[in-house]
């Protein structure tokens, strides 16, 4: 079976910023793409932390999305990965393991925000329309 990757209709103008989703889970990461492809997001994907170095060289992205939990590594480990490769590109970590420590622990690492699992879409597109839209999209001066 062959899929058809399609932006689908746009909520609102095309943004064109490049994401990096990083998440051990297909589904979540499918249903992400899909949800932030139809607000006009170009979306990478990386299913564990061994992964992230390469997608971050050949995506470039604008923003980070990053569960916390994945096994073999923590999401704050690639976290620390992430911000030794490239300090300023913002990382919104997701988690379902939340809490006041753990939220603070991942804006101590250098996370830009913090959304705790089951979260709304939505929610996470006007997070993600913040830190993309007050940076500007970083791949056309990288590239």
């Amino acid at each position: 079976m062959t899929a058809t990757l399609r932006s689908g209709p746009q909520p609102r103008e095309a943004v064109s910023a490049r994401l990096l989703i990083v998440d051990d889970d297909p589904q979540m990461r499918a249903m992400l793409r899909q949800a932030l492809e139809r607000h006009g997001f170009e979306v990478h994907e990386a299913a564990s932390g061994a992964e992230v170095l390469q997608a971050l060289e050949s995506a470039r992205p604008d923003a980070i999305v990053l569960d916390k939990e994945m096994p073999g590594v923590s999401g704050f480990d690639v976290l620390e990965l992430i911000r030794q490769h490239d300090l300023a590109v913002p990382v919104i970590v997701i988690t379902a393991f939340g809490g006041l420590a753990v939220r603070a622990e991942a804006l101590r690492r250098g996370a830009t925000a913090y959304v705790e699992k089951p979260f709304r879409v939505s929610a996470l597109v006007e997070q993600l329309l913040a830190v993309t839209e007050t940076r500007g999209p970083r791949s056309a001066s990288r590239g």
